[in-house]
Protein backbone atom coordinates (compact mmCIF):
# COMPACT_ATOMS: atom_id res chain seq x y z
CA UNK A 1 0.00 0.00 0.00
CA UNK A 2 3.05 2.37 1.00
CA UNK A 3 4.82 1.82 -2.09
CA UNK A 4 1.82 2.21 -4.15
CA UNK A 5 1.16 5.76 -2.40
CA UNK A 6 4.57 6.78 -3.38
CA UNK A 7 4.85 5.66 -6.98
CA UNK A 8 1.21 7.74 -7.43
CA UNK A 9 2.89 10.57 -5.57
CA UNK A 10 5.97 10.26 -7.72
CA UNK A 11 4.62 10.37 -11.19
CA UNK A 12 1.74 13.44 -10.29
CA UNK A 13 4.42 15.30 -8.20
CA UNK A 14 6.24 16.54 -11.39
CA UNK A 15 2.78 17.15 -13.19
CA UNK A 16 1.79 19.33 -10.39
CA UNK A 17 4.79 21.67 -10.85
CA UNK A 18 3.77 23.20 -14.24
CA UNK A 19 0.33 24.02 -13.23
CA UNK A 20 0.23 27.78 -14.94
CA UNK A 21 -1.64 29.25 -11.84
CA UNK A 22 -1.35 29.00 -7.95
CA UNK A 23 -3.83 29.06 -5.13
CA UNK A 24 -3.33 32.69 -5.05
CA UNK A 25 -5.38 33.25 -7.76
CA UNK A 26 -7.84 30.83 -7.06
CA UNK A 27 -8.89 32.22 -3.69
CA UNK A 28 -8.61 35.95 -5.31
CA UNK A 29 -11.22 35.07 -8.40
CA UNK A 30 -12.95 33.04 -6.05
CA UNK A 31 -13.20 36.04 -3.86
CA UNK A 32 -13.74 38.70 -6.10
CA UNK A 33 -16.14 37.43 -7.71
CA UNK A 34 -18.29 36.95 -4.18
CA UNK A 35 -17.58 40.39 -3.25
CA UNK A 36 -19.34 41.55 -7.03
CA UNK A 37 -22.42 39.80 -6.99
CA UNK A 38 -22.95 40.01 -3.46
CA UNK A 39 -22.69 44.19 -3.38
CA UNK A 40 -24.53 44.23 -6.94
CA UNK A 41 -27.34 41.68 -5.75
CA UNK A 42 -27.67 42.01 -2.40
CA UNK A 43 -27.04 45.46 -1.72
CA UNK A 44 -28.18 47.34 -4.86
CA UNK A 45 -31.01 45.07 -6.06
CA UNK A 46 -31.57 44.28 -2.69
CA UNK A 47 -32.58 47.54 -1.26
CA UNK A 48 -34.15 48.66 -5.03
CA UNK A 49 -31.54 51.02 -5.57
CA UNK A 50 -32.74 52.70 -9.37
CA UNK A 51 -30.37 53.04 -11.92
CA UNK A 52 -32.11 57.05 -12.45
CA UNK A 53 -30.12 58.06 -8.77
CA UNK A 54 -27.01 59.63 -8.49
CA UNK A 55 -25.84 57.48 -6.11
CA UNK A 56 -27.05 53.99 -8.23
CA UNK A 57 -25.13 55.54 -10.63
CA UNK A 58 -21.87 56.55 -8.48
CA UNK A 59 -21.89 52.98 -6.83
CA UNK A 60 -22.33 51.12 -10.11
CA UNK A 61 -19.51 52.93 -12.06
CA UNK A 62 -17.41 52.28 -8.66
CA UNK A 63 -17.83 48.48 -9.13
CA UNK A 64 -17.02 48.73 -12.78
CA UNK A 65 -14.08 50.80 -12.20
CA UNK A 66 -12.54 48.14 -9.88
CA UNK A 67 -13.43 45.22 -11.84
CA UNK A 68 -11.70 47.18 -15.17
CA UNK A 69 -8.86 47.74 -12.59
CA UNK A 70 -8.68 44.44 -11.19
CA UNK A 71 -8.90 43.03 -14.77
CA UNK A 72 -5.84 45.33 -15.96
CA UNK A 73 -3.72 44.60 -13.07
CA UNK A 74 -4.24 40.53 -14.15
CA UNK A 75 -3.66 41.63 -17.88
CA UNK A 76 -0.80 43.55 -16.66
CA UNK A 77 0.66 40.21 -14.97
CA UNK A 78 0.04 37.84 -17.13
CA UNK A 79 2.29 40.27 -20.10
CA UNK A 80 5.10 40.48 -17.87
CA UNK A 81 5.36 36.39 -16.97
CA UNK A 82 4.73 35.57 -20.51
CA UNK A 83 7.42 37.58 -21.99
CA UNK A 84 9.80 36.31 -19.33
CA UNK A 85 8.93 32.92 -20.12
CA UNK A 86 9.14 33.01 -23.93
CA UNK A 87 12.60 34.79 -23.78
CA UNK A 88 13.57 31.94 -21.50
CA UNK A 89 11.83 29.22 -23.84
CA UNK A 90 13.56 30.63 -26.81
CA UNK A 91 17.14 30.77 -25.73
CA UNK A 92 16.65 27.32 -24.23
CA UNK A 93 15.42 25.50 -27.57
CA UNK A 94 18.56 27.27 -28.86
CA UNK A 95 20.97 25.46 -26.36
CA UNK A 96 21.95 29.19 -24.73
CA UNK A 97 21.14 28.64 -21.47
CA UNK A 98 23.89 27.90 -19.03
CA UNK A 99 23.54 26.79 -15.34
CA UNK A 100 25.66 25.75 -12.31
CA UNK A 101 25.81 25.43 -8.97
CA UNK A 102 27.84 24.48 -6.32
CA UNK A 103 28.15 24.31 -2.44
CA UNK A 104 29.53 27.44 -0.83
CA UNK A 105 31.16 25.54 2.35
CA UNK A 106 28.79 27.52 4.83
CA UNK A 107 26.76 25.09 6.77
CA UNK A 108 25.06 25.36 9.88
CA UNK A 109 22.79 23.31 12.00
CA UNK A 110 19.51 24.62 13.21
CA UNK A 111 16.63 22.43 15.71
CA UNK A 112 19.67 19.08 14.39
CA UNK A 113 18.83 19.50 10.96
CA UNK A 114 21.63 20.29 8.32
CA UNK A 115 21.62 23.15 6.06
CA UNK A 116 24.27 23.56 3.48
CA UNK A 117 24.45 27.07 1.67
CA UNK A 118 24.41 26.87 -2.67
CA UNK A 119 25.20 29.63 -5.08
CA UNK A 120 23.22 28.94 -8.33
CA UNK A 121 23.76 30.93 -11.34
CA UNK A 122 21.65 31.02 -14.76
CA UNK A 123 22.12 32.82 -18.11
CA UNK A 124 20.01 34.28 -20.06
CA UNK A 125 17.10 35.00 -18.26
CA UNK A 126 14.94 37.68 -18.02
CA UNK A 127 12.53 38.59 -14.67
CA UNK A 128 9.09 39.59 -14.86
CA UNK A 129 8.41 42.88 -14.29
CA UNK A 130 8.54 43.35 -10.31
CA UNK A 131 8.27 39.50 -10.37
CA UNK A 132 9.51 36.78 -9.05
CA UNK A 133 11.73 33.62 -10.47
CA UNK A 134 11.96 30.60 -8.66
CA UNK A 135 13.12 26.62 -8.91
CA UNK A 136 13.06 23.53 -7.85
CA UNK A 137 15.57 21.49 -8.13
CA UNK A 138 15.34 17.02 -9.18
CA UNK A 139 18.42 15.92 -7.54
CA UNK A 140 19.81 11.90 -7.60
CA UNK A 141 17.18 10.53 -9.96
CA UNK A 142 13.96 10.93 -7.57
CA UNK A 143 14.33 13.31 -5.45
CA UNK A 144 12.47 16.98 -5.92
CA UNK A 145 13.88 20.07 -3.49
CA UNK A 146 11.31 22.51 -2.42
CA UNK A 147 9.97 25.48 -4.81
CA UNK A 148 12.46 28.25 -3.54
CA UNK A 149 14.21 31.69 -4.14
CA UNK A 150 17.45 33.00 -4.31
CA UNK A 151 18.91 35.50 -1.79
CA UNK A 152 19.79 37.50 -4.85
CA UNK A 153 23.17 38.87 -5.33
CA UNK A 154 23.99 42.56 -6.06
CA UNK A 155 24.26 42.88 -10.26
CA UNK A 156 23.86 46.89 -10.16
CA UNK A 157 22.02 47.02 -13.26
CA UNK A 158 18.71 48.05 -14.34
CA UNK A 159 17.82 45.06 -16.24
CA UNK A 160 19.99 42.04 -16.49
CA UNK A 161 19.45 38.60 -17.97
CA UNK A 162 22.16 36.79 -15.76
CA UNK A 163 20.17 35.15 -12.34
CA UNK A 164 22.36 34.43 -9.55
CA UNK A 165 21.93 33.78 -5.60
CA UNK A 166 22.77 31.71 -2.40
CA UNK A 167 19.87 29.14 -1.41
CA UNK A 168 20.45 27.44 2.32
CA UNK A 169 18.94 24.44 1.70
CA UNK A 170 18.08 21.36 4.21
CA UNK A 171 20.37 18.17 3.02
CA UNK A 172 20.55 15.71 5.36
CA UNK A 173 23.82 14.46 4.37
CA UNK A 174 27.29 14.88 3.76
CA UNK A 175 28.15 13.58 0.31
CA UNK A 176 27.67 14.47 -3.75
CA UNK A 177 25.00 15.03 -5.16
CA UNK A 178 23.95 15.16 -8.38
CA UNK A 179 21.46 17.20 -10.29
CA UNK A 180 19.50 16.52 -13.29
CA UNK A 181 16.90 18.50 -13.87
CA UNK A 182 16.22 22.40 -13.26
CA UNK A 183 12.43 23.65 -12.82
CA UNK A 184 12.28 27.60 -13.38
CA UNK A 185 9.10 29.17 -12.24
CA UNK A 186 8.16 32.40 -13.36
CA UNK A 187 5.51 34.19 -11.13
CA UNK A 188 4.16 37.52 -11.54
CA UNK A 189 4.42 40.31 -8.26
CA UNK A 190 1.05 39.05 -7.36
CA UNK A 191 2.34 35.77 -7.35
CA UNK A 192 -1.25 34.66 -8.93
CA UNK A 193 0.67 32.92 -12.61
CA UNK A 194 3.01 30.73 -11.99
CA UNK A 195 4.23 29.77 -16.07
CA UNK A 196 6.90 27.03 -15.42
CA UNK A 197 10.08 25.57 -17.75
CA UNK A 198 11.74 22.22 -17.30
CA UNK A 199 15.39 22.47 -18.07
CA UNK A 200 17.50 19.07 -18.22
CA UNK A 201 20.70 19.69 -16.45
CA UNK A 202 23.96 17.63 -15.38
CA UNK A 203 25.58 18.97 -12.48
CA UNK A 204 27.45 17.67 -9.52
CA UNK A 205 28.62 19.13 -6.17
CA UNK A 206 29.44 17.76 -2.90
CA UNK A 207 28.73 19.43 0.74
CA UNK A 208 32.12 19.17 2.92
CA UNK A 209 32.33 18.35 6.02
CA UNK A 210 31.96 21.38 9.34
CA UNK A 211 34.91 21.67 11.20
CA UNK A 212 34.50 20.30 14.83
CA UNK A 213 36.69 20.26 17.63
CA UNK A 214 38.97 17.41 18.18
CA UNK A 215 41.09 16.42 20.72
CA UNK A 216 44.37 18.76 20.44
CA UNK A 217 46.56 15.47 19.81
CA UNK A 218 50.63 15.41 17.92
CA UNK A 219 51.86 12.74 16.07
CA UNK A 220 55.25 11.58 15.04
CA UNK A 221 55.53 10.55 11.63
CA UNK A 222 58.15 8.32 9.91
CA UNK A 223 60.21 10.88 8.05
CA UNK A 224 60.23 10.99 4.16
CA UNK A 225 63.87 9.70 2.81
CA UNK A 226 64.16 12.60 0.97
CA UNK A 227 63.89 15.59 3.11
CA UNK A 228 63.90 18.48 0.82
CA UNK A 229 60.95 20.86 1.51
CA UNK A 230 61.33 23.27 4.10
CA UNK A 231 58.59 24.46 6.21
CA UNK A 232 58.61 27.79 7.74
CA UNK A 233 57.83 26.94 11.57
CA UNK A 234 59.67 24.73 13.11
CA UNK A 235 58.09 21.24 14.27
CA UNK A 236 58.55 18.97 17.07
CA UNK A 237 59.31 15.15 16.39
CA UNK A 238 60.24 12.34 18.56
CA UNK A 239 62.13 13.06 21.93
CA UNK A 240 60.56 13.41 25.04
CA UNK A 241 57.95 12.16 26.90
CA UNK A 242 57.57 9.64 23.99
CA UNK A 243 60.21 7.97 23.81
CA UNK A 244 63.29 6.27 26.34
CA UNK A 245 66.60 4.48 25.36
CA UNK A 246 69.15 3.11 27.91
CA UNK A 247 71.75 5.49 29.66
CA UNK A 248 74.99 5.66 28.00
CA UNK A 249 78.53 7.84 28.94
CA UNK A 250 77.89 10.41 27.24
CA UNK A 251 73.80 11.36 27.75
CA UNK A 252 72.93 13.86 30.34
CA UNK A 253 72.11 12.45 33.84
CA UNK A 254 69.56 15.18 34.57
CA UNK A 255 67.37 13.38 32.06
CA UNK A 256 67.42 10.09 34.20
CA UNK A 257 64.25 8.85 34.75
CA UNK A 258 64.48 7.74 38.16
CA UNK A 259 60.88 6.00 38.94
CA UNK A 260 61.74 3.88 36.11
CA UNK A 261 65.37 2.96 38.32
CA UNK A 262 63.52 2.54 41.58
CA UNK A 263 60.80 0.41 39.86
CA UNK A 264 63.11 -2.36 38.32
CA UNK A 265 66.94 -1.03 38.53
CA UNK A 266 67.59 0.07 34.77
CA UNK A 267 68.77 3.16 33.52
CA UNK A 268 66.77 5.30 31.21
CA UNK A 269 67.05 8.55 29.97
CA UNK A 270 64.52 10.49 27.83
CA UNK A 271 65.08 11.10 24.21
CA UNK A 272 65.38 15.24 23.54
CA UNK A 273 62.94 16.98 21.24
CA UNK A 274 64.41 17.58 17.76
CA UNK A 275 63.39 20.78 15.90
CA UNK A 276 63.29 19.51 12.41
CA UNK A 277 62.87 22.53 9.50
CA UNK A 278 61.96 20.12 6.83
CA UNK A 279 58.65 18.72 6.30
CA UNK A 280 57.66 15.26 6.63
CA UNK A 281 54.76 13.43 5.13
CA UNK A 282 52.34 11.28 7.76
CA UNK A 283 50.47 8.77 6.25
CA UNK A 284 46.05 8.88 7.55
CA UNK A 285 44.45 6.04 6.58
CA UNK A 286 40.81 6.41 7.55
CA UNK A 287 38.23 3.36 7.46
CA UNK A 288 34.95 3.23 6.28
CA UNK A 289 34.67 -0.91 6.71
CA UNK A 290 31.47 -2.01 8.44
CA UNK A 291 31.65 -5.26 9.44
CA UNK A 292 28.97 -5.19 12.21
CA UNK A 293 25.98 -4.69 9.65
CA UNK A 294 22.96 -1.92 9.67
CA UNK A 295 22.66 -1.01 6.01
CA UNK A 296 19.43 -1.16 6.22
CA UNK A 297 19.70 1.97 8.99
CA UNK A 298 19.27 5.70 8.23
CA UNK A 299 20.90 6.26 11.65
CA UNK A 300 23.77 4.22 10.76
CA UNK A 301 23.94 4.99 7.15
CA UNK A 302 23.23 8.87 7.43
CA UNK A 303 23.53 10.42 10.40
CA UNK A 304 26.70 8.40 12.13
CA UNK A 305 28.60 8.63 8.69
CA UNK A 306 27.98 12.21 8.74
CA UNK A 307 29.45 12.06 12.19
CA UNK A 308 32.56 10.47 11.18
CA UNK A 309 33.29 12.57 7.98
CA UNK A 310 33.28 15.42 10.28
CA UNK A 311 35.25 14.05 13.17
CA UNK A 312 37.73 12.82 10.39
CA UNK A 313 37.94 16.20 8.81
CA UNK A 314 38.68 17.65 12.35
CA UNK A 315 41.26 15.65 12.65
CA UNK A 316 42.88 15.69 9.37
CA UNK A 317 42.65 19.87 9.88
CA UNK A 318 44.75 19.06 13.54
CA UNK A 319 47.02 17.00 11.41
CA UNK A 320 47.98 19.49 9.00
CA UNK A 321 48.26 22.62 11.57
CA UNK A 322 51.85 20.53 12.93
CA UNK A 323 53.56 21.44 9.59
CA UNK A 324 53.37 17.37 8.33
CA UNK A 325 52.64 16.69 4.92
CA UNK A 326 49.65 14.36 5.24
CA UNK A 327 48.76 11.68 2.59
CA UNK A 328 45.02 10.60 2.77
CA UNK A 329 44.89 6.90 1.87
CA UNK A 330 41.52 5.76 0.63
CA UNK A 331 39.84 2.80 1.41
CA UNK A 332 37.42 2.86 -1.56
CA UNK A 333 37.50 4.02 -5.13
CA UNK A 334 36.36 7.78 -5.50
CA UNK A 335 35.98 9.61 -8.87
CA UNK A 336 39.04 11.85 -9.55
CA UNK A 337 38.43 15.34 -10.30
CA UNK A 338 40.77 18.63 -10.50
CA UNK A 339 41.20 20.33 -7.34
CA UNK A 340 43.05 23.49 -6.97
CA UNK A 341 45.30 22.15 -4.20
CA UNK A 342 45.67 18.12 -1.91
CA UNK A 343 43.10 19.70 0.99
CA UNK A 344 40.37 20.25 -1.20
CA UNK A 345 40.99 16.70 -2.84
CA UNK A 346 40.99 15.34 0.56
CA UNK A 347 37.79 17.40 1.59
CA UNK A 348 36.50 15.79 -1.79
CA UNK A 349 37.27 12.05 -0.60
CA UNK A 350 36.34 12.37 2.72
CA UNK A 351 32.70 13.81 2.21
CA UNK A 352 31.89 11.65 -0.90
CA UNK A 353 33.16 8.37 1.20
CA UNK A 354 30.34 5.55 1.96
CA UNK A 355 30.83 2.46 4.56
CA UNK A 356 31.86 -0.23 2.83
CA UNK A 357 32.06 -4.18 2.83
CA UNK A 358 35.34 -4.65 0.60
CA UNK A 359 37.99 -4.08 2.11
CA UNK A 360 38.76 -4.64 5.75
CA UNK A 361 41.37 -2.88 7.85
CA UNK A 362 43.45 -5.44 7.63
CA UNK A 363 43.93 -5.30 3.60
CA UNK A 364 43.71 -1.24 3.60
CA UNK A 365 45.98 -0.49 6.16
CA UNK A 366 49.79 -0.66 5.84
CA UNK A 367 51.80 -0.87 9.01
CA UNK A 368 55.22 0.13 7.62
CA UNK A 369 53.96 3.60 6.53
CA UNK A 370 50.59 4.44 8.74
CA UNK A 371 51.06 7.42 10.73
CA UNK A 372 47.57 7.46 11.92
CA UNK A 373 45.24 5.29 11.58
CA UNK A 374 41.25 6.02 12.22
CA UNK A 375 38.81 3.18 12.97
CA UNK A 376 35.12 3.75 13.98
CA UNK A 377 32.77 1.00 16.07
CA UNK A 378 31.54 -0.49 13.15
CA UNK A 379 35.08 -1.90 12.54
CA UNK A 380 36.43 -5.33 13.48
CA UNK A 381 38.12 -5.64 16.86
CA UNK A 382 40.10 -8.80 15.95
CA UNK A 383 41.95 -7.07 13.21
CA UNK A 384 42.05 -4.39 14.97
CA UNK A 385 44.19 -5.97 17.89
CA UNK A 386 46.66 -7.81 15.20
CA UNK A 387 47.70 -4.18 13.50
CA UNK A 388 48.21 -2.83 17.11
CA UNK A 389 50.01 -5.91 17.40
CA UNK A 390 52.11 -5.66 14.26
CA UNK A 391 52.63 -1.95 15.13
CA UNK A 392 56.70 -1.09 15.76
CA UNK A 393 54.60 1.97 18.60
CA UNK A 394 54.99 4.79 16.03
CA UNK A 395 51.38 4.34 14.93
CA UNK A 396 48.45 6.25 16.29
CA UNK A 397 45.11 4.94 16.44
CA UNK A 398 42.17 7.27 17.04
CA UNK A 399 39.01 5.77 18.03
CA UNK A 400 35.44 7.39 16.91
CA UNK A 401 32.73 6.55 19.23
CA UNK A 402 29.62 6.95 16.62
CA UNK A 403 27.31 6.18 19.42
CA UNK A 404 28.39 9.20 21.50
CA UNK A 405 27.20 11.10 18.90
CA UNK A 406 23.19 10.63 20.20
CA UNK A 407 24.15 10.05 24.06
CA UNK A 408 21.88 11.85 26.33
CA UNK A 409 20.38 11.80 29.91
CA UNK A 410 17.58 9.00 29.98
CA UNK A 411 16.30 11.36 32.55
CA UNK A 412 16.71 14.75 30.75
CA UNK A 413 15.16 12.80 27.56
CA UNK A 414 12.25 10.92 29.30
CA UNK A 415 11.49 14.31 31.37
CA UNK A 416 11.26 15.83 27.67
CA UNK A 417 9.28 13.81 26.02
CA UNK A 418 6.67 13.58 29.10
CA UNK A 419 6.06 17.23 29.52
CA UNK A 420 7.94 19.38 26.85
CA UNK A 421 6.48 19.56 23.41
CA UNK A 422 9.86 19.22 20.82
CA UNK A 423 10.16 20.53 17.88
CA UNK A 424 10.46 17.98 14.92
CA UNK A 425 14.17 17.47 13.46
CA UNK A 426 16.40 15.05 12.22
CA UNK A 427 18.44 14.38 15.38
CA UNK A 428 15.45 13.52 17.53
CA UNK A 429 14.21 11.85 14.61
CA UNK A 430 17.76 9.44 14.27
CA UNK A 431 17.86 9.13 18.24
CA UNK A 432 14.04 7.76 18.46
CA UNK A 433 15.39 5.50 15.70
CA UNK A 434 18.83 4.35 16.93
CA UNK A 435 17.15 3.57 20.72
CA UNK A 436 14.70 0.90 18.96
CA UNK A 437 17.14 -0.58 16.71
CA UNK A 438 18.44 -3.56 16.75
CA UNK A 439 21.34 -3.30 15.75
CA UNK A 440 22.09 -0.70 18.78
CA UNK A 441 23.53 -4.06 21.22
CA UNK A 442 25.88 -5.19 18.20
CA UNK A 443 27.33 -2.39 17.62
CA UNK A 444 27.79 -0.71 21.58
CA UNK A 445 28.95 -3.99 22.58
CA UNK A 446 31.86 -3.57 19.47
CA UNK A 447 31.95 -0.46 20.86
CA UNK A 448 33.46 -1.45 24.04
CA UNK A 449 35.99 -3.99 23.23
CA UNK A 450 37.63 -1.66 20.74
CA UNK A 451 37.77 0.71 24.10
CA UNK A 452 39.16 -1.71 26.19
CA UNK A 453 41.70 -2.70 23.25
CA UNK A 454 42.59 0.87 23.05
CA UNK A 455 43.30 1.36 26.29
CA UNK A 456 46.17 -0.63 26.73
CA UNK A 457 48.24 1.11 24.68
CA UNK A 458 49.62 4.04 24.70
CA UNK A 459 49.26 6.37 21.35
CA UNK A 460 45.99 5.83 21.24
CA UNK A 461 43.12 8.02 21.43
CA UNK A 462 39.24 7.84 21.78
CA UNK A 463 37.05 10.52 20.53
Amino acid sequence: MDNTYKNIRNRLLPVSFFVPFTFYFIFFVTGGLVVYFLIYHWFIQGIAINEGTSFGDILRLLLKVGAWFAGAMLVLALLSVIISFSFFLVKKRRGAVLFSIEATGKVKTVHGNQQQSIRIKIHPLLKPLMGFIKLRLKYDEEHYSKKFALAERGQGKVISTTFEGDYTWDLPEIKEYNVQRLIVYFEDFFQFFSFTVGLPVSNRFYTPPTLENAKNFAISPRKTEDTETRIEELKKVEGEYINYKNFESNDDVRRIVWKIYARNKELVVRMPEILDPYASEAYLYASFYNQVGGNDSGTVNIYFLNYYKTILWAVYQKLTEQGFDIRYIQDQQISSSPFINEKKAVEYAISTSKWQTDKDIKAYVNMKDASVVVITSLTDAEQVEQLMAASTGTTFFVLVRLSKSLQRSYLVGLIQWLFIQQEKNDLAKYRANWQLSLIRPKITQNEKKLEALLAKHDKTIVI
